[in-house]
């Protein structure tokens, strides 16, 4: 079969023309979206007026509730305890009765010292106007003189033995730990737990360690601010009343003892305490929460919403508190910082802000 070449040629030809035409007539008519400026999108975010407010630089610790008067209350006598005048928690006096240990060996004991010092003291004034007639010798009056005092110490020995068969508070306080029951047997020996131990909760003190780097910071009258887990919506006052002359433990840190105002009495030993030294106060700083401070390298930056565009303003963070940061910037109280949608905004970016806190 023979092909017809000249018909081919005219019809590849014309197939060619087609597409030229297309292709120019599409070059030449406008595109609709090629014209147009592609629309810029508004990023979401929220803001908030920037309030100025007051600003502590805080040296920040932990220490443990104690009493600045606090004793371990020992009998000074042995025996089987007799008696029981106080419970745990109660307020005592000075010089009160607390316990009362078996005295009978005791009495018995005073007893005897008692009547051998009245007996010598008896010989003596006899001894006196015997040596004052001549009947006996200076010797002889020395050696019942030297019988009073031998006998004194006997009685003033066996007087204080009968004393301590009751153990009393020796300043106003509170009982706060008792070890103690009737029928026990007692004694000043050492290891043994002591039968109370006695607090004064009226003067209520946390002692915190401060390392040599730091102490240097830290001085006496310097107010501070504690807060406990016990009393989560509370913050109590205290002052800083003593700092160690020397390194504790054979460590770098020095105890710095913090007073507590507790006027409620309510606070008890061993609560564990917060504590923050207030080492410098601002009042009405530009402060900013340091989630909101962004770092690019090159330097610390926020971002205020101005005329519903972001604008990065540089900051230089002073100090730390918390989460909140004391800077310095060229930001002034109500201008409006952007809180929300900071990380995804630049500079210039057109904003849609979606609420608006403190208008």
């Amino acid at each position: 079969m023979k092909y017809n070449t000249m018909n081919t040629r005219y019809y590849v030809l014309g197939l060619v023309a087609v597409a030229l035409g297309v292709s120019l007539i599409s070059c030449g008519s406008p595109n609709a979206k090629g014209d147009e400026a592609i629309p810029e999108v508004s990023i979401p975010v929220r803001v908030e007026e920037l309030e100025l407010s007051d600003f502590n630089i805080t040296y920040n610790s932990i220490g443990s509730v104690t009493s600045e008067h606090m004793v371990n209350l020992l009998f000074e006598a042995s025996g089987k305890v007799e008696e029981i005048y106080i419970e745990v928690g109660e307020k005592v006096s000075s010089g009160q009765a607390l316990a009362k240990i078996k005295s009978n060996v005791y009495e018995t004991a005073f007893a005897q010292a008692k009547a051998m010092y009245e007996k010598a003291q008896s010989d003596l004034e006899s001894s006196e106007k015997l040596y004052s007639s001549n009947v006996i010798s200076s010797d002889q009056l020395k050696m019942a003189s030297l019988g009073v005092d031998n006998t004194r110490a006997g009685f003033t020995q066996a007087k204080n033995m009968l004393d301590n068969t009751i153990l009393r508070a020796p300043f106003d306080g509170h009982i706060v730990t008792r070890n103690l029951n009737v029928g026990d047997l007692t004694s000043p020996a050492a290891g043994m737990q002591p039968p109370f131990v006695l607090a004064d909760m009226e003067q209520l003190k946390v002692v915190i360690p401060v390392p040599e780097a730091r102490v240097g910071m830290i001085q006496i009258g310097q107010q501070t601010e504690l807060e406990f887990k016990s009393f989560p919506d509370r913050k109590f006052n205290g002052e800083v009343r003593r700092i160690g002359m020397a390194p504790k433990d054979l460590s770098n840190n020095y105890d710095v003892e913090i007073f507590i105002d507790d006027t409620d009495r309510i606070l008890k030993l061993g609560l564990v305490a917060d504590v923050h030294i207030v080492l410098d106060a601002y009042s009405m700083a530009t402060t900013v929460p340091m989630r909101l401070i962004q770092d690019d390298g090159v330097g610390t930056y926020v971002y205020q919403a101005a005329e519903g565009r972001a604008r990065r303003v540089p900051v230089k963070v002073i100090a730390l508190n918390g989460t909140d940061a004391l800077i310095e910037s060229e930001l002034m109280g109500g201008d409006t910082l952007i809180v929300r949608g900071h990380k995804d905004v630049r500079n210039g970016s057109l904003l849609d802000i979606v609420e608006l806190t403190g208008a």
